[in-house]
C-alpha cells in the first residue's frame, strides 16, 4: 500500500466536506486521514510498523517523531472515530455537526503539523540534492522552482542561452522557496536564484557575511502585479452582507484561515498595517491551516475568512457562493504600496561568480529581461511558455488541465502583462 502526501490531503479534504452534511462519515474519514498521515511520516523516516493507527502512533511516539500536543490530537480523533463506528453499526445515538467539532479541531491541528513536518523533510532532501551538485568550472547552479510566477521567469529569460554565450552551462536544482536560497548563494552552493526582494534586503542589512557575498542583480517583477492579496468570504456566512469599508472599520470577531508560516500571513499584516499583536487588539484571530487547502476551508466554519494562493482565488471565482470581501484594490493607498513592495522579486547572484564571468549585474539583468519581455511580441514563444508552465509548475492535485492553463494565463498577465487578461 503506497500512501503519499496527496492521499493524506485528499482524505483530510474529504473529511472536511462531510463535517456538516454527514458527521458519522466525517469521523470515519478523519480516522483514515490520521492513519494516512502517520503512515506517510513512518515511510519518510524509514520507520517500520503495522499500518494501523495505534501501532503507528506507538512506534512514532517512542522515537520522538510526534510531539505530545499532536499525540493528544490524534487520540481525540481515534476516540471520536471509535464512537463514530458504533453509530455506523446502528448501536449508537445520532451524531450532529456540533458533536464532532472537537474532532474537527484536532484533525486540523494534525494537518497543520503534518504540513510543517513534510516541508521540513522536503527541505532536507533538497539540501542533500544541492550538496551533490559540486561546483565546477564553466557551470552555473541555478535555483529551480515550481511556483508559476518564478518558473515563468526561469523558463522565459533564456538563462541557458545567455550563459552559453559566456561558455557556461546551467545546472538547475529544485529547491523550496525559503531564506535558505540567500544563504546558498552566499556560500556558493548556488550561483543564481530568484527570491523576494524585501526579504533579501532585510537579510543583507542584518548580516555582513551575506552582504559581502550576495549581489542583487535586478528586480524581475511583482507577483500578481502587487495585487496578490485577497480575503475570501462565503456569501452565506457572517460576513456575507458586509462591505469592505465596514469590515475595515470593525473587523472584530473575524477568524482568518491562513498558513501562518507563509508570505500570505505577512500580507495580512501589511493589509491591516499592523503586527500580530495589533490584529489581536482589533479582535481578529488567526486559524493556522495547511497549505494547498481549497474551498474546504469553509467546512471548518462558514464564517471563516480565507487567505490563500491564486489557485484558491480562481476556484472561488467560478463559484457564486464566495466573494472577495477585501482585496488589494479596496485597501488604503499606504497599504497598497506596502503590499506591492512585498510582492517584488529579485534575481541575486554570488559575487565571485559574477567576477568569474566578468559581467556587471546591470548588464546581466538587462540581457535576461530583454529576452523575457520579447515573449510578449512572439505568440509562438508565449504559447510554448504557457504549455511548459502547465506541465511543470505546481497545482492542486485534483485540478484539470483546463483550470491549470487558465490559472497560468491569469498569473502571466497579472504579474508580467504577458498575454490577455
Amino acid at each position: 500500500m503506497t500512501v503519499n502526501e496527496g492521499e493524506s490531503l485528499r482524505l483530510y479534504k474529504k473529511a472536511l466536506r462531510y463535517a456538516e452534511s454527514d458527521p458519522e462519515v466525517f469521523l470515519s474519514t478523519a480516522r483514515r486521514a490520521a492513519e494516512s498521515i502517520l503512515l506517510d511520516i513512518a515511510m519518510q523516516e524509514a520507520v517500520g510498523s503495522k499500518p494501523t493507527l495505534e501501532s503507528l502512533l506507538t512506534v512514532l511516539t517512542s522515537k520522538g517523531l510526534v510531539p505530545p500536543k499532536v499525540v493528544l490530537a490524534i487520540r481525540t480523533i481515534q476516540n471520536y472515530g471509535n464512537f463514530g463506528s458504533h453509530a455506523l453499526d446502528g448501536s449508537g445515538e445520532e451524531i450532529s455537526a456540533d458533536d464532532v467539532q472537537p474532532c474537527l479541531n484536532a484533525l486540523t491541528q494534525l494537518a497543520v503539523w503534518y504540513g510543517e513536518t513534510s516541508t521540513s523533510l522536503a527541505e532536507n532532501e533538497a539540501r542533500q540534492s544541492l550538496a551533490a551538485v559540486r561546483r565546477a568550472r564553466g557551470t552555473t547552479r541555478l535555483a529551480d522552482s515550481t511556483l508559476v510566477v518564478v518558473k515563468a521567469l526561469l523558463l522565459g529569460c533564456g538563462f541557458e542561452s545567455v550563459l552559453a554565450r559566456r561558455n557556461h552551462r546551467v545546472v538547475a536544482v529544485q529547491l523550496p522557496w525559503s531564506d535558505h536560497l540567500v544563504r546558498d548563494v552566499a556560500q556558493r552552493t548556488l550561483d543564481l536564484a530568484i527570491y523576494n526582494e524585501q526579504r533579501l534586503l532585510q537579510m543583507l542589512d542584518a548580516e555582513e557575511e551575506l552582504r559581502s557575498q550576495v549581489v542583487p542583480v535586478g528586480r524581475v517583477g511583482y507577483s500578481m502585479g502587487g495585487r496578490n492579496f485577497y480575503l475570501l468570504a462565503a456569501r452565506g456566512g457572517r460576513w456575507g452582507m458586509t462591505t469592505a469599508e465596514e469590515f475595515l472599520a470593525d473587523p472584530a470577531g473575524a477568524q482568518i484561515a491562513v498558513p501562518k508560516h507563509s508570505d500570505m500571513f505577512a500580507n495580512i499584516l501589511a493589509a491591516f498595517s499592523t503586527d500580530e499583536a495589533g490584529l489581536t487588539e482589533r479582535g481578529v484571530s488567526i486559524l493556522d491551516v495547511p497549505h494547498h487547502l481549497g474551498l474546504e476551508l469553509f467546512h471548518l466554519n462558514r464564517d471563516v475568512l480565507a487567505v490563500g494562493g491564486q489557485n484558491l482565488r480562481m476556484h472561488a471565482r467560478d463559484d457564486d457562493d464566495y466573494f472577495e470581501l477585501l482585496n488589494s484594490d479596496m485597501l488604503p493607498h499606504s497599504a497598497q504600496v506596502g503590499l506591492r513592495a512585498a510582492a517584488a522579486n529579485v534575481l541575486m547572484a554570488n559575487r565571485s561568480w559574477l567576477d568569474e564571468l566578468r559581467v556587471q549585474p546591470g548588464e546581466l539583468h538587462r540581457e535576461l529581461m530583454r529576452g523575457f519581455h520579447d515573449i510578449g511580441s512572439d505568440d509562438d514563444r508565449f504559447e510554448e511558455l504557457v504549455h511548459d508552465l502547465v506541465a511543470h509548475a505546481t497545482f492542486p492535485q485534483q485540478s484539470s488541465p483546463r483550470s491549470r492553463e487558465r490559472l497560468v494565463r491569469h498569473v502571466l498577465f497579472e504579474s508580467y502583462r504577458l498575454g490577455q487578461p
